[in-house]
């Protein structure tokens, strides 16, 4: 009788624990997924080509004019893992075979923000082109990924730009979030055997630390220890996706980034931590790297100190 009572009872404990295992598994599921979604799907719902025009005209670009005098192609390639991206190319004639710049732009907007790289690009007679990034614009996929999947959409332009030219330049060059894939993009073979020189404006630099700034500013989270929904994150990432923060850690990738290299950084930056950017740029492992300082905002560089941005640009790829 007493081992019948005693056996009902681990049967009952095991029961109530193997319950509550199961609770605080779902649990930490559904905050990994609140966690996940948020980043990846940041822009559901937000009209990303507006966001371009409306900043531009902000921050006092003449977009008209750009469109005036220079007329894009558009097209789609398609991406190692299947995803079709949407690019323009931009020419000042019909010779395709010159210097080509890859241009990414950041968070929340598309590709028509580029624009004033653009026209730097194009006055100096490289051909350029643009895309929008995945969550961004006309691209279908709606995974913001800072750089780890968007780096095969850049390798994929990359790609076409070695097709229509002939032993000329290939240059990479990304602002904020778009510097971020272009520093994960640094740091594969690809990148290695067939881009001439990466450049970083203002980059983005850990996945994990851009969440932790957010989470942190939100409200009623204090009660809600970081390290946890970190690990929530971690684990819906790996289960759904196939990787976690770890794994866009940008400033880590740079120890694998053997392409010669410009990090531009903005003093007054107060999105992407100056001193921070620094660090990613002590981290890349190319012995031909360079990092200029532009007393600006965060990524107005191109738009307010325009002669001093351009000048460490075209200098750096003269070199």
């Amino acid at each position: 009788m007493k081992k019948s009572i005693k056996k009902k009872l681990i049967i009952g404990v095991s029961i109530l624990m193997g319950s509550i295992v199961i609770a605080g598994l779902g649990a930490s599921y559904y905050f990994g997924k609140l966690v996940v979604e948020g980043l990846f799907y940041q822009n559901d719902g937000n009209d990303t080509k507006n966001n371009s025009l409306v900043q531009l005209e902000e921050w006092g670009y003449d977009l008209e004019a750009f469109n005036a005098k220079y007329s894009g192609k558009d097209f789609n390639l398609e991406a190692e893992d299947g995803n079709t991206v949407p690019v323009t190319f931009f020419s000042t004639d019909d010779n395709e075979n010159k210097d080509t710049a890859i241009l990414i732009h950041g968070a929340g907007g598309d590709h028509v923000f580029v624009s004033p790289l653009a026209e730097m690009y194009l006055e100096n007679g490289w051909n350029v082109l643009s895309f929008d990034t995945r969550g961004h614009g006309d691209n279908e996929s709606p995974l913001v990924t800072f750089g780890y999947l968007e780096r095969f959409d850049v390798s994929a332009i990359v790609d076409y730009a070695e097709e229509i030219t002939n032993n000329k330049k290939i240059v990479v060059h990304g602002q904020s979030m778009g510097g971020a894939t272009a520093g994960m993009y640094a740091a594969t073979e690809h990148a290695a055997e067939h881009t001439d020189a990466i450049i970083m404006d203002s980059p983005v630099y850990s996945m994990e630390e851009m969440f932790v700034g957010v989470w942190q500013e939100m409200e009623d989270t204090e009660d809600i220890p970081l390290p946890y929904i970190i690990a929530c994150g971690n684990l819906y990432m790996k289960l759904n996706h196939g990787f976690t923060f770890k794994d866009v850690e940008i400033t880590e990738q740079q120890k694998y980034n053997e392409v010669k290299t410009l990090v531009i950084n903005s003093a007054q930056d107060d999105i992407c931590s100056p001193e921070k950017v620094v660090a990613l740029y002590d981290n890349v492992a190319s012995a031909d790297k360079e990092l200029v300082t532009i007393n600006t905002e965060h990524i107005k560089g191109i738009f307010d100190q325009k002669e001093e941005y351009e000048t460490a640009v075209m200098q750096f790829l003269s070199n």
